[in-house]
């Protein structure tokens, strides 16, 4: 679809359509960090070759579990065996070898056994530099970029303690670049061993090349044809989202691991820069080559897409249930930005005495205390905030409830 027709479209949506986003992700969103996706895609450049059969395969799989575990998710090592593979194909070199994919959940509180897949390989190789593409392929762009990204967004569930309503699984895939194993291998998994409903798969390969040029603000969707409704949900969040112009096309379609999942019979997508890197598969490679305020873009519309597709019923939508053994709460505030003090109304089934904390962007606790000690009446409260800087905050009741605090200067 053409650029220019999209930009009609937005001017032409009513302006209710724009009162209707999901606030919370608007936040968090624009804590995507450029400089975050920069140190991910160094740390996994400085290990200088991410070939799938190094002997260093099985040290980059583990520093990728410790990074998702670290971020609070269930991450482990799913290995699966390569034997009498040949390659470069007919130049009679035989590798043989366990391969590592890296696989975190973030379980879904009201149904767990519906899983939303974010996936990106891990691997890279620079087949076009046939004497050193076993030991200096960098793999920057392809595909550290978007292994950066997914990193990142497990950074953003951790931070703001989100908590998705279908579980939310992180794939990290072994040997893509030698014929798309191991999401080969995890979808089998998935459906022969495991026999898990996949609601749909987004993948993401080569996202953070853009040489500022007239296509700097696209970002390119490649589709399938069994995920028209799924393709219409990711096209509607770019546009909602992000400054992103998605761009649908089939190209590529084969040649990333979404079409493993397609091949299944499943809903995917594929995420991918708008311009291919020019040093694609070589050891030009390079972080450097990077355009890292377009990538977090890509970032944003991916942990968009995540976001909604896991924590709300916006696409595939599942029945909740109430947990009636559980104490319900509510939180409601007045007004939102505040100034010198947050007032909201709070309610509780929980007869226990509740605390409260008010959290910064860096995880540091600015004021906590007795909830009870700021009741107005009733189930009002008002908490005074008289030293807290411009910025956004979170306040915390206990484990149970949050809300994201915009506080604005004294006028």
């Amino acid at each position: 679809m053409n650029r220019y027709y999209y930009l009609i479209l937005i001017i032409l949506l009513p302006f209710n359509v724009f009162s209707q986003l999901n606030k919370e992700l608007v936040v968090y969103s624009q804590e995507i960090n450029a400089d975050s996706l920069k140190n991910n895609v160094e740390e996994l450049q400085n290990f200088g070759s991410r070939y799938a059969f190094n002997p260093n395969r099985v040290e980059i799989a583990n520093y990728l579990k410790n990074r998702l575990q670290e971020y609070g998710w269930d991450a482990k090592l799913d290995s699966f065996y390569m034997e009498n593979f040949q390659y470069p194909y007919h130049s009679g070199i035989i590798n043989t070898g366990w391969q590592y994919n890296v696989v975190a959940d973030k379980k879904g509180i009201y149904n767990p056994d519906t899983f939303f897949v974010v996936g990106a390989h891990y691997d890279s190789y620079a087949s076009y530099d046939t004497l050193t593409y076993f030991n200096n392929s960098p793999g920057a762009d392809d595909n550290a970029s978007s292994v950066a990204a997914i990193l990142e967004i497990a950074r953003m569930f951790q931070k703001y303690n989100i908590q998705p309503i279908k579980t939310l699984r992180i794939e990290l895939y072994a040997a893509e670049e030698l014929g798309l194993h191991g999401s080969n291998y995890a979808i089998q998994q998935s459906h022969y061993r495991y026999n898990e409903h996949i609601a749909a798969m987004m993948n993401l390969d080569m996202i953070g090349y853009n040489p500022d040029t007239i296509n700097a603000d696209s970002v390119k969707l490649v589709y399938y044809d069994n995920s028209q409704e799924f393709t219409q949900f990711c096209e509607q969040t770019a546009l909602n989202y992000t400054s992103l112009i998605p761009n649908t096309t089939t190209e590529f379609q084969q040649n990333s691991d979404s079409w493993s999942y397609y091949s299944w019979g499943r809903k995917a997508i594929f995420l991918q820069e708008s311009q291919m890197h020019p040093f694609y598969h070589t050891h030009n490679d390079l972080s450097t080559t990077l355009n890292y305020n377009y990538m977090k873009k890509i970032t944003q519309l991916a942990f968009s897409i995540a976001y909604l597709a896991s924590t709300t019923n916006q696409y595939y939508p599942i029945s909740i249930k109430e947990i009636t053994s559980q104490p319900q709460f509510t939180l409601q505030l007045k007004t939102n930005p505040v100034k010198d003090k947050i007032q909201f109304t709070y309610t509780s089934t929980n007869s226990q005495d509740t605390r409260f904390q008010i959290i910064n962007q860096m995880g540091k606790i600015e004021k906590e205390g007795k909830l009870s000690n700021h009741k107005v009446f009733s189930s009002q409260y008002s908490i005074p905030i008289p030293h807290l800087k411009q910025g956004i905050y979170l306040l915390k009741i206990e484990n149970q409830v949050e809300k994201i605090i915009v506080v604005s200067p004294l006028s």
